[in-house]
């Protein structure tokens, strides 16, 4: 009997609405709604913000120096002296300047276009006939002055019979945040018996230079680089 009851009321009991179910299916759809108005936001959101950051860059001029090139080389020269004068050789060092295109960092550098009017100059210079061990014991004094004159040591290879020989590198803050460092590299090579130098400034605007006028690959052939004696 109460078995039969159970199922009698069972059967006349109300079951749940078509606004209920139709609410719980709603949830739903509205839960899937908007987790696919997420999905597509997002992306969206990372593009634009993208081509924000792309245009503010590209719109911002890079904060180079103003300098000549002459005076340019001038500084870098005195560089490339005072290290020649430390390492001792005696004999004259054979030098010449040449130059390159600046490129912005950031997003800027997708564009892959040289900045405006800018120019990188470097010096370099080589002396021949140089033994290992001469060229060993100079890097070590220059190791030692460029260190003490509050240089980077950015690397230093001094072990007699190293595989690729001896080499220092060097570099210190430049004059402007967005110009890079000043650096400068040392070195001999086993192979040849040759000793070299090379002092890189970093980017500057070439007053002289017009709009549109990339003149960094002539700035090295404009200028005249030091010479490097005893």
């Amino acid at each position: 009997m109460n078995d039969a009851r159970d199922l009698a009321h069972s059967a006349g009991s109300p079951g749940p609405t078509g606004d209920e179910v139709g609410g719980a299916g709603g949830g739903v759809l509205r839960g899937v709604g908007i987790g696919c108005g997420v999905l597509v936001a997002v992306p969206v959101l990372l593009v634009l913000g993208f081509l924000v950051t792309y245009s503010v860059q590209r719109g911002t001029p890079e904060e180079y120096e103003r300098v000549d090139p002459q005076a340019m080389m001038t500084r870098i020269g005195d560089v490339s002296r005072e290290s020649y004068e430390v390492l001792g050789f005696e004999t004259a060092a054979g030098s010449d300047a040449s130059a390159g295109l600046c490129y912005p960092g950031g997003l800027e550098s997708m564009a892959d276009e040289p900045v405006d009017g800018a120019y990188s100059l470097s010096h370099r210079w080589s002396v021949d006939d140089v033994p290992e061990s001469g060229a060993a014991s100079a890097l070590k004094r220059l190791h030692g002055h460029l260190g003490d004159g509050g240089w980077d040591i950015d690397s230093y290879e001094s072990d007699a019979g190293a595989a690729y020989g001896l080499e220092l590198r060097v570099s210190r803050d430049g004059p402007s945040d967005d110009g890079g460092d000043i650096r400068a590299v040392f070195e001999w090579r086993d192979h040849r018996g040759r000793f070299e130098g090379g002092v890189h400034a970093p980017c500057a605007y070439d007053p002289g230079a017009g709009r549109g006028t990339w003149s960094a690959t002539d700035a090295g052939a404009e200028v005249e680089p030091p010479r490097l004696r005893p």
